[in-house]
């Protein structure tokens, strides 16, 4: 007997993707069912707010579009055994605290627990502690790297992702009694399917820091895997990108897959099992089984790209492809966050530039 945990990428039910009156939200997730019909406790991210249309949309500093969705839209995680819906993510703040109040608020009353967003700093980290069949505890803890709306010491927001927060996590689900814990992150690059180096980093020490498994979406693309070994000696498991659960954003074909990782355990609340299952986004961006020749294509990039993390191969390949129409792009944010901020806007989108940033222009101009 085993107590098989899931974790599954972006799910942005926004930009197209929209149900009808023969199938509802519900209806959408019958086709993906069969992967979760044997799960205990699954995680996926919700990428926008929902219930918010009443509420202003906050506008936008440079490139990015707002996105938000009803709040019957909850009901297809709650339909794949959802139980934690992480809003740790850049639009879960489309519509202020308001919007992600309310989507909270929406995810509760579906009987699910957000997590991610909402505290400052001066606030123990959002965790979450789930009871197996065995006695044992599980622990999780969802947060986002490299985001504007990160909660400060003054002003609630999104959990960052650093180490003091995720060994004050860490911490406070040991005291709670956890044995496994697992870190969700929002975390990659868009355009990509290769991680940030920068990401793979903290995610790996993340494994050191007492985590035993950490996945990552955002880049709406899968990336790879690699087994480390942590301080304590236990073996613990990084999924630098699960891709999408279900979309509406797909800018090319590799836009249309994901991955669930699902996590078994045994008796004595070890790792027993992990396993990876395909995920194939229709044409309307709706996740689904695919047939067995989607599914090797699917698994054999996953394996692929995995063999790249672990000889590093990776670094190259992620600034290639980021590194393409990179000038460009950035001329684009910049005009138009002066278009939309002025002078303002343009000091707050140059706040943001870190260190990732510059490295990415450094190997593109050598």
């Amino acid at each position: 007997m085993e107590f098989r945990i899931a974790l599954a990428g972006d799910f942005l039910p926004a930009a197209g993707l929209s149900v009808t009156e023969n199938c509802d939200w519900k209806c959408r997730a019958a086709r993906l069912a069969p992967y979760f019909e044997n799960i205990d406790l699954a995680m996926a991210n919700l990428e926008c707010p929902v219930g918010v249309e009443s509420c202003a949309t906050r506008p936008k500093i440079g490139l990015g579009d707002s996105f938000s969705a009803p709040s019957a839209s909850v009901e297809y995680l709650a339909a794949l055994r959802v139980k934690v819906a992480g809003i740790a993510n850049n639009h879960i703040y489309d519509c202020g605290f308001e919007g992600m109040h309310r989507t909270a608020q929406a995810i509760k009353h579906r009987g699910m627990t957000p997590l991610g967003s909402g505290r400052d700093l001066g606030e123990a980290p959002d965790i979450f502690v789930a009871e197996t069949p065995f006695g044992g505890r599980v622990g999780f803890w969802a947060a986002a790297r490299n985001l504007p709306e990160m909660a400060t010491r003054t002003r609630a927001g999104v959990e960052p992702a650093n180490k003091p927060r995720a060994r004050a996590a860490v911490a406070e689900l040991r005291r709670q009694g956890t044995k496994l814990n697992f870190a969700f992150l929002h975390a990659g690059i868009e355009h990509t399917n290769r991680p940030d180096p920068d990401d793979v980093e903290f995610m790996d020490d993340l494994i050191e820091i007492g985590f035993s498994i950490v996945a990552a979406s955002h880049s709406h693309r899968i990336g790879g895997y690699r087994a480390l070994t942590g301080k304590n000696g236990r073996q613990g498991f990084c999924f630098y990108g699960l891709g999408s659960l279900s979309s509406g954003i797909r800018y090319s074909v590799l836009e249309h897959e994901g991955l669930v990782a699902v996590v078994g355990l045994d008796a004595a609340g070890d790792i027993a099992r992990v396993e990876v299952q395909p995920i194939l986004l229709s044409a309307d961006g709706w996740g689904t089984i695919p047939e067995w020749a989607s599914a090797k294509n699917i698994l054999d990039r996953f394996m692929m790209l995995s063999l790249e993390i672990a000889d590093g191969s990776y670094r190259r390949q992620f600034y290639e492809d980021t590194g393409r129409d990179l000038i460009r792009r950035q001329y684009r944010n910049l005009r138009a966050a002066y278009q939309s901020g002025g002078l303002l806007g343009l000091a707050q989108l140059l706040s943001r530039i870190r260190m990732r940033h510059v490295n990415r222009v450094l190997h593109k101009a050598f």
